[in-house]
């Protein structure tokens, strides 16, 4: 028979319409700057495995992040190598990048004032790492002939081509010699670029930019300036970061068409913990495909607060979007942390008010997110299998390494599990692989806790 086990499978739709991906629709998602300072690096540092651990970081993020069709974040650190340091050169573990691709990022941007914190050698090896984890990227290059061939970055879904640009107003006064290239804002170059993917025949041209003034939550001339150059280039997104505070976001008519621009998506985590700068959003454009022609439809912000909290052998920096956590954990968020997350979401709830155009906030809400959110707070159940399963998944059953999650245990351990059950009975009725003759084990897992049941 066809394994099929009745995991959790996180399906849903924002609004009306997202998450019903055809050949008609796409889905777009984006985050803002994606920073590791040395508390987060000490924080996701697993002396145990002398290893880093980031996949706990992003788990009420990701089923968010799943959902769409093309999700895009900006990597705002190096993979330069140890030793590990935060700012103002930052080179952050790899498995940062590995936790951005688990929670099911598949673009990552790399042009931003700290492309060259590393040197020639630091954007050398974090493209490398990007290589290796086999996620499509754009924005800094090893030679001119990648750039020529990859440039700018087609990425095809659902039957659309999307162009996506990336570029950054500097680079903090640090260079790398040729042949590195790193794009900058330069009216010439974008001028090309555009050109080019105009000829690509691509569906969209998405530009992502990184500019603006740190800390202020309103656009400057430098970008307006450049949003307009973009849109007079083609672009139908122009979509920034840098600020590391929320800016608004835009939904507006140029020529007839609707277009969307989003000036700052803030810190989608980061160590910055001062009001404003501990939090972000994640952005969410669809676009519908209309007699052969693409066009903008909703769009949906979700604002999301960073929470470094100690758990048992790491701390991950949370990001959450809003809900009422300590509903199913009572002290997951104490007294100083929940006026802060308040704090966060009142702000940028009066900012978008006030000056956002086009853009509703969608609020966790779906059943199914919901009772995701209520394990990973409460604990859950799960068959746990042999790490030598999920080496060999798909000789044991096609299919069956989509269902593993990789879970850090509070016992310290990696564990290869599948499942979110409520009771360990569910547990003993679900189905295992045929191939597989040994009865997996029934665990207990919580962020406290890991426990063999039997």
């Amino acid at each position: 028979m066809k394994y099929f086990i009745p995991v959790l499978i996180v399906v849903f739709s924002f609004g009306a319409s997202f998450g019903q991906s055809d050949s008609s629709r796409l889905n777009f998602l984006f985050v803002g700057d994606i920073m590791q300072h040395g508390g987060q690096i000490a924080g996701a540092y697993h002396a145990k495995k002398d290893a880093y651990d980031y996949r706990d970081c992003f788990q009420f993020v990701k089923p968010l992040i799943k959902n769409a069709d093309i999700s895009i974040a900006n990597l705002e650190v190096t993979h330069a190598g140890k030793p590990y340091k935060g700012y103002p050169q930052f080179s952050a573990p790899p498995e940062l990048s590995e936790g951005l691709v688990d929670a099911g990022f598949n673009v990552i941007i790399t042009a931003n004032n700290h492309s060259c914190d590393g040197g020639s050698k630091g954007v050398v090896k974090t493209l490398d790492v990007l290589d290796r984890l086999g996620v499509k990227h754009t924005g800094t290059f090893r030679n001119k002939e990648e750039r020529t061939r990859n440039y700018p970055l087609l990425v095809e879904k659902n039957g659309f081509r999307v162009a996506v640009l990336n570029y950054t107003y500097g680079t903090n006064g640090l260079s790398v010699a040729a042949p590195l290239i790193i794009n900058y804002i330069d009216s010439a170059v974008m001028q090309a670029d555009f050109k080019k993917a105009r000829e690509m025949k691509v569906d969209l041209i998405v530009c992502t930019l990184h500019w603006g003034t740190e800390y202020q939550s309103l656009p400057n001339a430098y970008q307006k300036n450049w949003e307009k150059f973009c849109y007079d280039q083609g672009a139908d997104m122009v979509i920034g970061g840098h600020p590391h505070v929320l800016q608004p976001v835009e939904v507006k008519e140029i020529e007839g068409e609707k277009k969307l621009t989003a000036w700052s998506l803030g810190n989608f985590v980061s160590n910055q913990r001062d009001r404003t700068k501990d939090g972000g959003m994640i952005l969410m454009a669809e676009v519908n495909k209309s007699s052969g022609k693409a066009v903008l439809g909703k769009v949906e912000h979700v604002f999301t607060w960073v929470f470094p909290r100690q758990e048992a052998v790491v701390k991950p920096f949370y990001i959450l979007p809003d809900f009422d956590y300590n509903k199913y954990r009572p002290d997951f968020l104490g007294g100083e942390s929940k006026a802060k997350y308040d704090l966060f979401f009142s702000d940028s709830r009066a900012l978008f008010k006030e000056h956002s155009k086009g853009t509703s906030e969608y609020v966790v809400s779906d059943p199914v997110i919901t009772n995701l959110y209520s394990k990973l707070l409460k604990g859950y159940y799960a068959q746990e299998y042999p790490v030598e399963v999920y080496k060999n998944a798909e000789i044991i059953q096609p299919g069956f390494k989509q269902l593993i999650h990789k879970v850090l245990g509070a016992d310290g351990e990696y564990h290869w599990v599948v499942g979110y059950f409520e009771t360990e009975s569910e547990v003993e009725k679900a189905p295992i692989p045929e191939a597989f003759i040994a009865q997996p084990k029934t665990v207990f897992i919580s962020p406290t806790a890991y426990k063999v049941i039997k």
